[in-house]
């Protein structure tokens, strides 16, 4: 099943590394805006030449609070060791990732509760397909 939507990056950076085959990797922690007291966590991997492009373009500009349109695979939910103990739905980046304008101060408004529906998205901001790890 894919899960298309706009997520916000959360306050852990993005980790950029080398998978087991080699290919480059990004790990994205993002957050799902349910409701003004509700989010849930969602750990998005992406591998391949489209990540790493990705990443050299946007890397400073990843922020807390940045709004990203993601297409997810392969979505599971793992239930993370900790207490209390804490969920976070674990996918994969399939296809493009759009880079979302936002106004200034976007991160308060998230901080607020704004839904994602009030988010201005550029399609023009799409990357291509990324390469998968054999």
């Amino acid at each position: 099943m894919r899960h298309t939507g706009t997520l916000f990056l959360s306050r852990t950076p993005p980790q950029a590394s080398t998978a087991l085959c080699g290919a480059f990797q990004l790990q994205l922690l993002l957050l799902d805006r349910l409701g003004p007291h509700h989010t849930e966590p969602w750990r998005a991997t992406w591998t391949g030449v489209a990540a790493q492009r990705f990443w050299q373009t946007h890397h400073a500009a990843l922020l807390p609070g940045t709004a990203l349109v993601v297409e997810l695979d392969r979505a599971r939910i793992h239930t993370l060791a900790c207490c209390p103990p804490r969920s976070e739905v674990q996918a994969h980046v399939i296809h493009s990732v759009h880079w979302c304008r936002r106004a200034a101060g976007s991160l308060q408004a998230l901080q607020r509760g704004m839904s994602s529906r009030s988010m201005r998205c550029d399609p023009r901001n799409r990357l291509s397909k990324p390469e998968p790890c054999h």
